[in-house]
């Protein structure tokens, strides 16, 4: 158990057992009441047994001092019952008292740790006196026995104290006597020293410290012993190290004499450099507060000024040593101004950015922002303000001139069509201009939501915390119910002199605007039911085109099977007139055949059913197949066919497709074409080569601009007249149109009237091998 919890366990136990308890174990019942009256009589609490396995019972539950003890028991002799009541309680005087008188028994009862052997004789009454007498004797001892056990458990808790907190300090502590021979080291002595308890016992200070150390500690150890006073000194070790020594003399406690020295060693290095670093800190803040550009003052509760750094000399032009000790009132444009500040000062505490005007020494004002705090002694009782003042006169020169400019802008917001105003970040409004006077009011210093909304409480739709706390610019549309009309709000963030941020909005009336859109959007959807319809009519006359265009090849086709026959004389001889009108038949059969594949080819293309297959393949071959088809037609004309084929490389296309295309553009330039002119026919690459270029020049009539426009629409003629002249249904370009833009590319003219006409298509180089629907190409582009 702990040295202090077995102390004041001891001392419970003693201050309940100063009830004077006795303990008697007795068989026989007259002499039990007997002895327990007469104890009784002198103030004893007597507790009995009558057998020794109750009295054991008793006694293992309760401890009592003096026990009564009878050497007769019925079950248990009574020796033995001494000796388990000794081990119960080892302090407890137990007392014999028998009726049987025998010197052998009384020896073994002594010797058996009995206190005392009385005898008393049955033909005689108790003697009164020698049972009180003995009883008071054996409580006298026990209770002896008890103080000097106390005692002990006190001194051993002191000395386990004593030397708990020698070893558990930080400190050095040891004891040396008048030779300076070590006593006494606790652990971090030897820590420090690097020795065992074995090896400092009895061993002088000299053997473990430099001579010069050891002739110190000599002087101080005989000044203690000579005077009995503690002293206290500092030193350095030869580590640098510096420590704190504390001695102090032990005295007897009989005679007063120093028999020892105490002496405390503490480590004070770190204290030492905490305390230079707290003077450099010292030092380093005079040097800001010397250095500092504004103005730090000390002035006391009756105004003196005590102190008056380097800043406030160049703001005040006034060295210290003629301003301080004289009242602070002078400084100040207003005199008055000086009890207000430290009225203030000494009702709040502190004060932050108070504004005021004070005097140079050669007169010229100067606006300065001033914070000030109660200066307080170490009892908390006030002695003075401290005042930091920072020189704002050009601030307060700027901010005017931002207020001349606010009130510009707001004769510019009064002169706004639009409605304006501006609201605090309480809601609080700022400022409205003219427009939104007129129409809500004069509610400058109103809540702005009860002006606008008719609320007790901020709108839902509310962006003051978007504007004034993210600093964002919004826009959005009020309905409102109240005016029935339509506003279009851009809110922005306010900055104010201040620094207060205010929320800035512009009113616009777009009521009219949005009526006029809801009507363009009815008209939209009217126009878009309307183009529904033309889509659902071109679908039909698409279907009708394809339907007609198989109906009528298939009569054509054994119509021309007929007329071959009989060409070839199958069925008879023919004369020539025959002949020739059988090959007119069949010329205009060819004519009327290719009309039907191209209303079959436009039909499929504007229903999305034709479809093309890519592959690898070289343009300058389906160039020169597309030229061998026109050559016939070329040379009825007398038109001589130019070809330029650059080198290019393979791309991926449709080649029956892109023969088509070209075959087609080179009998337009024939056909319009005078007889006898050029067309030039030429391929190269494009787009830093990634497409191929493919291109016919004739020198015919050319093109105008109206008619570009609708060159390579469906079913459009430029000039009817001619193309009935020359012959044609106007769907060759539509449907080159629709074979380039499935592959990717694209397909132009460039012409002017009377100057003739190029036709371009480019196709990138690069594309994936696979079938691919011909787009719808009934637009304009």
């Amino acid at each position: 158990m702990p040295p202090l919890l077995l102390l004041l366990y001891n001392r419970a136990r003693w201050e309940m057992e100063k009830v004077r308890s006795i303990f008697i174990v007795e068989d026989d019942p007259d002499m039990c009441i007997t002895l327990r009256n007469i104890l009784s009589e002198e103030g004893y609490t007597v507790k009995t047994a009558g057998s020794g396995r109750e009295a054991l019972a008793l006694a293992s539950e309760e401890k009592y001092p003096v026990c009564l003890l009878d050497l007769e028991l019925p079950d248990i002799n009574g020796i033995e019952v001494m000796k388990h009541l000794k081990a119960f309680n080892p302090d407890m005087c137990v007392i014999i008292v028998t009726t049987y008188e025998s010197k052998d028994n009384a020896i073994e009862a002594l010797k058996a740790g009995a206190y005392h052997y009385m005898y008393i004789h049955n033909e005689k009454p108790v003697n009164r006196d020698e049972l009180l007498i003995t009883v008071k004797r054996a409580y006298d001892a026990y209770q002896l026995q008890e103080d000097k056990k106390r005692v002990e458990d006190e001194l051993r808790w002191s000395e386990e104290k004593y030397r708990s907190l020698v070893q558990s300090t930080g400190d050095s502590v040891y004891l040396v006597d008048r030779n300076c021979r070590y006593l006494f080291m606790n652990e971090q002595h030897l820590s420090r020293l690097g020795l065992s308890r074995e090896q400092y016992l009895g061993r002088p200070y000299q053997a473990f410290h430099t001579s010069r150390e050891s002739r110190w500690f000599a002087e101080k150890v005989k000044h203690v012993f000579d005077t009995g006073t503690t002293i206290q000194h500092e030193y350095r070790d030869e580590n640098g190290r510096c420590f704190l020594k504390t001695m102090s003399p032990v005295r007897d406690p009989e005679t007063g004499m120093v028999t020892a020295v105490t002496v405390v060693s503490k480590d004070i290095t770190d204290l030492k450099r905490t305390e230079r670093e707290l003077m450099a800190t010292r030092d380093y803040l005079n040097n800001i507060i010397d250095s500092s550009a504004d103005t730090i003052t000390v002035v006391d509760m009756e105004g003196i000024v005590r102190d008056w750094n380097k800043g406030a000399e160049g703001v005040m032009g006034y060295r210290a040593e003629e301003v301080i000790g004289k009242s602070n009132r002078k400084f100040f444009l207003d005199p008055e101004e000086a009890e207000r500040i430290m009225e203030q000062v000494q009702r709040e505490g502190v004060i932050r950015n108070y504004r005021t005007v004070v005097l140079r020494k050669d007169g010229k004002p100067i606006h300065i922002s001033m914070s000030a705090s109660l200066l307080r002694d170490k009892n908390g009782v006030p002695i003075g303000t401290v005042r930091v003042s920072r020189d704002i006169t050009k601030e307060v020169e700027l901010e005017r001139r931002v207020k001349e400019e606010r009130d510009n802008l707001n004769l510019i917001f009064e002169s706004m069509v639009d409605g304006v105003y501006a609201i605090s970040r309480t809601y609080e409004v700022e400022f409205m201009n003219k427009v939104l006077r007129d129409e809500f009011g004069d509610c400058v210093g109103d809540i702005c939501y009860r002006v606008f909304h008719n609320r007790d409480e901020p709108c839902p739709l509310c962006k003051l915390h978007e504007v004034v706390e993210k600093g964002q610019t919004v826009r959005w549309e009020w309905h409102s119910s109240r005016m029935n009309k339509i506003y279009d709000l851009i809110e922005t963030p306010l900055k104010n002199i201040d620094g207060s941020i205010s929320k800035l909005t512009i009113f616009r009336d777009i009521t009219a605007r949005k009526k006029a859109e809801e009507e363009i959007r009815k008209l939209n959807r009217e126009l878009e039911m309307k183009v529904v319809d033309l889509q659902e009519v071109t679908r039909i006359k698409t279907e009708f085109l394809s339907i007609t265009s198989h109906e009528l090849r298939t009569p054509l086709t054994p119509m021309k099977a007929q007329l071959q026959m009989l060409r070839e004389g199958y069925k008879g001889r023919l004369n020539q007139r025959q002949k020739d009108s059988i090959e007119l038949i069949l010329r205009n059969l060819a004519r009327l055949d290719r009309l039907i594949n191209d209303i079959l080819d436009i039909s499929r293309i504007e229903m999305g059913r034709i479809k093309m297959a890519f592959q690898v393949m070289d343009l300058n071959d389906a160039v020169k197949e597309a030229i061998k088809m026109q050559e016939p037609f070329a040379r009825q004309k007398g038109i001589k066919l130019k070809v330029q084929l650059a080198e290019l490389p393979l791309i991926i296309g449709d080649n029956e497709r892109l023969r088509q295309v070209m075959s087609n553009l080179i009998n337009n330039a024939i056909k319009f074409s005078p007889d006898g002119a050029e067309v030039i026919i030429e391929t190269s690459t494009a787009h830093e080569g990634e497409n191929v270029l493919f291109s016919v020049t004739d020198f015919g009539i050319g093109i105008s601009e109206e008619g570009k426009k609708k060159l390579f629409l469906p079913f459009s003629q430029i000039d009817a007249s001619m193309s009935r002249e020359k012959g044609g249904t106007g769907l060759g370009l539509a449907i080159a149109k629709g074979i380039i833009r499935a592959h990717n590319g694209k397909i132009w003219v460039e012409s002017a009237q009377g100057k003739g006409s190029s036709f371009y298509f480019s196709i990138p180089i690069r594309q994936k091998v696979r079938e691919k629907e011909v787009p719808y190409i009934c637009d304009s582009n």
